[in-house]
Formats: structure tokens, C-alpha cells, sequence
């Protein structure tokens, strides 16, 4: 088979610098304005013909076409990368797949990529629909081609990347850290209380990176892992039949990671998954049969790696689609999306419970009402409440107090925010009011073991009226919110700091017992 070309010089070293930023900048703005669009995650894309002097520095034609990618400014940081440059990887592939885009003129602002005539498969053949046979194969052949990329004309890998480039335990526990420091760690923050709500602790793929067992050694090699059906070109030509576009997301490592990335975001209908393993192992162990080694026992660890981790950037997306409409459509889509994600990630995450569509929906209603992430010009939904008549207004804590609660809820920080096995609450401060309250709400999906006769607010009220020696939450409101949600506020029992399930303390026998069996997220 011999040994694959060395790949061209990096962008930076041809002909193409010599462009002015001021010519590069111009044709950039033509494109944005005039050019075909296509959108993506993290870029906007406009395919538009050359135009001088670009092209004849370029050593191009004159209205050739090209791709001109422009980074998205509002892009979250939802996905693992490896590499910065794509323009490098690109450059490694050359002569292996000869077909992939070619950078052409590389800015901070802008690149340049070659175009690929042809069509999205997902334009052909939508999600959750059967592959043909014959583009089946196609796909594993590129696959299986991505090892022929010597580790020599890659990147530099990262300081912390395994050492040893056969040892998928050490690749998948990579991941999983990656995972948490560039997708969940930076939208905590923002997301980290809903999450929270939702049931996913901070510390879910750490825990993660901790189970992941001993595998078969199989050799690294370049992974594109982001090989889903808009990212696949079916070429108006027809040969080659496929091409692979965005490079962005590739890493270095088991290729068994790249089969079951595939898998998940290609969304085959069931029946045929077994069918893509096959044709995955039938060109991968043609090309290099030790990458199937162990497939049969390990695919399963990186399918479960790929589910577990998609629940961050789906959920994320999902509450950031509100932020640009609230209306209802929207927010049964969101809802509808977050309860997919939560399903599918449940058992790799280890979590005891997928809440039900009710509840997602009202944790979500709840961040997007709080939120400050609004695109200019949305609207911001509205938090009203209904006062319950058995809770008189508190002096301590009127009317217009629990509408700041309230309002504070969805945006409580993940520390703040403690779900237990019958109740969520959230921690919140309200300008005015010199102490922390808790938002408490019974979960929807809870099923009773024993019979209640009595209200907790019913209990509560009548410890505070007797003046036992019980340090007890005061019941500060009652009623409902949006969305007819029930809530109560109580007064914070707990450090000073909030960080910390509400408690109540019995002073005469010193015990003390959580109000519920809180969980609380890693900051």
C-alpha cells in the first residue's frame, strides 16, 4: 500500500498571504452580502465566485466558486476540540482524501475554502431514515482511509494527551475531561442551575472518566468525529461519491470514538446500525484490521461516552433557542429536546431519574424567564403569580418580593439550586430583604410512599406559632406561578453562604435533618 504523500505546505506558507487584508476584507463582505448561505453551529457560510484581485492571487480562475467561512461571534462553547487550526488538518489530509475542501486564505476574521460542488446528504436522506447500501460503504471507506494520515503530518497533540497511542481506557477517560473542562465547566455559569434542576450533577463526567474500564488495544489514528449527514457532500459528479466537509472537531485516537460519534449524530433508524458496524469493519480491517480489535465489547463504552457528554451542548442549545422566541411551539420543542437528551444520557450518566415533560418545561420556563441571554428585540416571558389565600402577605416578605423571588429562581447558580427526591429548591436573595429564601417545589413525577395528612406549610406554620425550641423554615408565600406551578418560600435554614441543603434543627434533642434528600451540583 505504501505510505501516504506528505501533505502540502500549511496555509501560511503559500502564495495566498500575499493577499491585502484590505482585498480579503472586501471579498469577505461581497460574500456575506451576495453568497449562497448555509448555516452551521459555529460558522456562517457563503459559497460565491472569485472575483479579482483575489482570484489571480489566488491562482485561480475568475468566477470559480469558493466557500467563505466566517466564525460565529455568539457561538457557546459546546463541542471538544483538539486542534485550533483547521486549515492544519486539512493540509494532513491531502493525498489520503484528496477530495476534502482545501483552505485557501486563512484570517482571524475569515477563511477561504475550495468548494465541493454537490449536496448535503441530509438534503437526500433526512435524519432517522435508511442509508442505501452503497453510500453505507462509501461512508466506512472514508472511515477507514482517516488512518492512513500519518501521525507525522498532524498538528502537535496536547501536553496531556495518552502517551501511549494504542490505549483506548486512557483515550476515553481523555475525553470525558475534556468534555467537562471545555463544554460544561465554561457554560456552568449560565446553565449550571438548570442543569442542576434537571436532575445532571457538575460531577457527572468526571464520575464518568472514572468508570471507564480496560479495552482492547487498538492503534490511534485521525478521527474526524463529527461525520453526520450535513457534513457529508454527495457530489453532483458523482465520483467521488462522498465527501467529508468540516474538519473543525478531528482528534487523534481510537477509532472506535469516530464509529460511534457516527452512530448517534447520523441517526439511523435501528435496524441498520448493526449494518454500519459491519461495513465500518469490513473497510477499517482491510485498510488496518488491529482498529477492530475488541468491537464487539467496546464500541458500547464510546457509544455511551458520545450519549452521555451530548446531553451538556443539547440541553444548552435547547434553553438557548428561547432566548431568541417564547412562544409555545418553541417552548414544547425545547421541552421536547431537553427530555430526548436527558433519556438517552441517563443510564451512561448514572442518573436516578429522567424528569417528566412538566418539569422540564418548567425549568425551563423558569431560565428563559430569568435569563439574561436575550437576543435584541425577544421577548422576555413573563413571571405572575396567584397568591394562596391560606398564606396571608408576610410583613417580612410581601407581595412584590416573591415576584423578585421568583424571578431570581431560574437564574440560581447550580450550588444554589438542590433537588431531592419529592422537592427542588433554589437558594435566591431578594434586593431588600435581608436574608436568603428558598423557592420550594414538589416534583411533578413523585410518587408517595406513605399518605400525608398534613400540609407542609400547614406544619411549618404551627412551629412557628408554638415556639418550640425547632429551628424550622418560616413560610413567607404560597401559591402559583407560571404555567400553574406550585410553590412555596420559605425562610433559608442552612450556612450563611446558601451552599447548602435547607435543613431543619431540633434544639432540645440537637438532630438535624435535611428538608429533602437534596442533591447539589458541583460548581
Amino acid at each position: 500500500m505504501g505510505a501516504p504523500p506528505v501533505p502540502r505546505p500549511p496555509v501560511r506558507e503559500r502564495a495566498a498571504d500575499v493577499l491585502p487584508d484590505s482585498a480579503f476584507d472586501a471579498f469577505v463582505r461581497v460574500a456575506a452580502e451576495r453568497g449562497v448561505p448555509s448555516s452551521g453551529q459555529h460558522h456562517q457560510n457563503f459559497v460565491t465566485p472569485l472575483a479579482e484581485p483575489v482570484a489571480r492571487l489566488l491562482g485561480r480562475a475568475a468566477g470559480t466558486p469558493v466557500v467563505v467561512r466566517i466564525p460565529r461571534a455568539e457561538a457557546l462553547p459546546v463541542v471538544i476540540r483538539t486542534w485550533r487550526d483547521e486549515a492544519e488538518i486539512l493540509g494532513a489530509l491531502h493525498g489520503v482524501l484528496p477530495h476534502v475542501p482545501e483552505c485557501l486564505v486563512k484570517r482571524e476574521n475569515a477563511v477561504i475554502h475550495s468548494y465541493v460542488p454537490g449536496v448535503p446528504l441530509s438534503s437526500l436522506c433526512g435524519n432517522g431514515k435508511p442509508v442505501d447500501g452503497l453510500m453505507l460503504k462509501a461512508l466506512a471507506g472514508l472511515l477507514a482511509r482517516m488512518a492512513q494520515v500519518r501521525r507525522e503530518a498532524l498538528p502537535p497533540l496536547p501536553a496531556d494527551w495518552p502517551r501511549n497511542d494504542k490505549d483506548g481506557q486512557a483515550f476515553l477517560r481523555t475525553l470525558a475531561h475534556l468534555a467537562d473542562r471545555q463544554i460544561r465547566q465554561p457554560n456552568w455559569a449560565a446553565y449550571g442551575g438548570l442543569f442542576a434542576a434537571l436532575g445532571v450533577p457538575g460531577d457527572a463526567l468526571t464520575r464518568l472518566a472514572g468508570r471507564v474500564p480496560a479495552m482492547a488495544r487498538r492503534p490511534y489514528s485521525l478521527l474526524h468525529t463529527d461525520l453526520h449527514r450535513d457534513n457529508v457532500i454527495v457530489p453532483y459528479s458523482g465520483d467521488p461519491p462522498l465527501v467529508c466537509v468540516d474538519w473543525e472537531l478531528a482528534t487523534y485516537g481510537d477509532p472506535l470514538h469516530d464509529l460511534a460519534t457516527h452512530l448517534v449524530r447520523m441517526r439511523y433508524p435501528a435496524f441498520q446500525r448493526d449494518e454500519v458496524i459491519h461495513a465500518w469493519a469490513d473497510a477499517m480491517g482491510a485498510t488496518r484490521p488491529a482498529a477492530v480489535n475488541g468491537l464487539a465489547t467496546d464500541l458500547r463504552h464510546y457509544v455511551a461516552f458520545e450519549q452521555a457528554q451530548s446531553v451538556f451542548p443539547d440541553v444548552i442549545r435547547a434553553a438557548r433557542s428561547l432566548t431568541d422566541s417564547r412562544d409555545e411551539k418553541s417552548l414544547d420543542a425545547a421541552t421536547a429536546e431537553v427530555h430526548r437528551a436527558l433519556w438517552t444520557a441517563a443510564e451512561p450518566l448514572g442518573l436516578a431519574q429522567v424528569p417528566g415533560t412538566a418539569e422540564i418545561r418548567g425549568a425551563l420556563y423558569r431560565w428563559q424567564a430569568s435569563s439574561p441571554q436575550r437576543s435584541p428585540g425577544a421577548r422576555r416571558a413573563t413571571i405572575g403569580w396567584v397568591p394562596d389565600r391560606r398564606v396571608p402577605e408576610h410583613p417580612e416578605f410581601p407581595h412584590p418580593a416573591v415576584l423578585s423571588a421568583l424571578m431570581a429562581e431560574g437564574a440560581a447558580p447550580a450550588a444554589r439550586v438542590f433537588k431531592g427526591t419529592a422537592h427542588l429548591n433554589s437558594v435566591v436573595r431578594v434586593p431588600g430583604v435581608g436574608f436568603p429564601v428558598v423557592v420550594r417545589r414538589r416534583l411533578a413525577s413523585v410518587c408517595r410512599r406513605e399518605p400525608s395528612f398534613l400540609s407542609e406549610h400547614a406544619v411549618l406554620r404551627a412551629i412557628e406559632s408554638s415556639r418550640v425550641a425547632v429551628t424550622a423554615p418560616r413560610v413567607l408565600a404560597l401559591g402559583e406561578s407560571a404555567e400553574r406551578d406550585p410553590f412555596a418560600i420559605h425562610t433559608y435554614v442552612g450556612p450563611p453562604d446558601g451552599d447548602q441543603p435547607p435543613t431543619i434543627r431540633c434544639t432540645v434533642c440537637c438532630r438535624t435533618r435535611r428538608t429533602d434528600s437534596s442533591t447539589s451540583s458541583a460548581p
